[in-house]
């Protein structure tokens, strides 16, 4: 219950139907300046429900009731927001993409709070990947706040083996102290860097070999038996939501068939704009009466989510992944698969090429050199 207050704070309503979510006392809008509706709200509208603010007849919002009731400010945020009416309206977590609550995902949103501020530690994720024993982080991570810009500034001269052999130290210095504290005891300077040095040493021996393999499928060539490839990737700016996509099919033999970039819809997360990427090179392959090909994407976290039919999507990005896997069924032939980002260059280079762009466009039996030469 501590963290009731900041767990509420957290929350938001995903718009479907609008039918149970009040538009004056539900969180449902972006954040800035507040996820509440700013406009004064007329007594009579206490109860009025989201629902009512958008057309029946469009499944888009209402341009003539928003602008009679909410001052423009409102009517821009409102705007931004998807309408699906197929789905109920539900709440989510918005510090997670999937909008699904955790400890974990409390922690980096209190975590985030001290990284937006440049005087405190902002290099957590460095941290946590520091190869030392697990509690030696935990010691660091609870002793940043005594050291916080000492500590930023050797991790930042340092090369990643002294930074081991730094974690090493502190946490021999720290366990000196106690023994000197509880015990009466303590060790010679000599004896501790040894000490630290030996336990650093004896971790590393114990961990050797034990390395993250390289997707099976990050390769020039790709998966899919040789056939039909799409490069897909997503631009995403955090400061304005605005969204891009970028995407390149490539024949069997490695010869460039058709590019395609434009701009998406505002989305609130990275994963919501790859998302929204996927489904348009999705709608774009049937167009184009393609219905056997393999997708490759550099976001793991999009090819993660079709690997894993059944993990619950609470935010808005469910909705797109679920429009994604109805449009999968006219395939008769369709993967999504996990590249690296050098291997995804052209479709990244047309997706941020898409920001300078007012309307989308369209390469047709041009060379990739070619792609390359407009991009640059």
């Amino acid at each position: 219950m501590a963290a009731h207050a900041m767990v509420v704070s957290g929350v938001r309503r995903r718009i479907g139907n609008g039918q149970t979510t009040l538009i004056w006392g539900h969180p449902w809008l972006r954040d800035n300046p507040s996820p509440l509706i700013q406009t004064e709200m007329p007594q009579q509208l206490r109860e009025a429900r989201v629902a009512g603010l958008i057309d029946s007849q469009t499944h888009t919002w209402d341009p003539h009731i928003l602008s009679d009731l909410f001052i423009p400010e409102d009517v821009e945020r409102i705007n931004m927001i998807p309408v699906s009416p197929e789905y109920e309206d539900s709440w989510y977590w918005m510090s997670d993409p999937k909008g699904t609550y955790t400890v974990k995902n409390a922690y980096r949103h209190i975590v985030g709070d001290y990284e937006n501020n440049p005087a405190n530690f902002d290099k957590w994720i460095a941290m946590w990947k520091i190869k030392v024993p697990p509690k030696w982080k935990t010691f660091l991570w609870r002793a940043i706040y005594s050291f916080t810009t000492w500590l930023k500034g050797v991790m930042t001269v340092l090369t990643e083996e002294q930074i081991r052999l730094m974690v090493a130290v502190l946490y021999y210095i720290w366990r000196t102290r106690n023994s000197a504290v509880w015990k009466g005891s303590m060790m010679r300077p000599t004896q501790l860097v040894k000490a630290a040095t030996v336990a650093l040493q004896a971790y590393g021996t114990a961990h050797v070999g034990r390395t993250n393999p390289t997707p099976a499928t990050d390769h020039v060539n790709g998966p899919g038996g040789g056939g039909l490839r799409c490069y897909v990737d997503a631009g995403f700016r955090h400061d304005t939501g605005e969204a891009t996509y970028g995407m390149v099919i490539i024949a069997p033999d490695g010869s460039f068939v058709a590019a395609r970039n434009g701009k998406l819809p505002v989305c609130f997360s990275p994963l919501m704009a790859e998302a929204q990427a996927y489904k348009e090179a999705l709608s774009w392959l049937l167009e184009r009466d393609t219905t056997s090909v393999s997708l490759l994407t550099d976001c793991m976290e999009l090819a993660a989510i079709f690997r894993h039919h059944h993990t619950p999507i609470h935010s808005y990005v469910g909705v797109t992944v679920d429009q994604c896997r109805t449009f999968m069924s006219f395939f008769n032939r369709i993967t999504l698969d996990y590249i690296s980002r050098q291997v995804n260059l052209h479709a990244h280079a047309l997706a941020t090429l898409a920001f300078t762009q007012d309307q989308a466009m369209y390469w047709d039996a041009i060379p990739p050199d070619t792609i390359s030469t407009l991009i640059h």
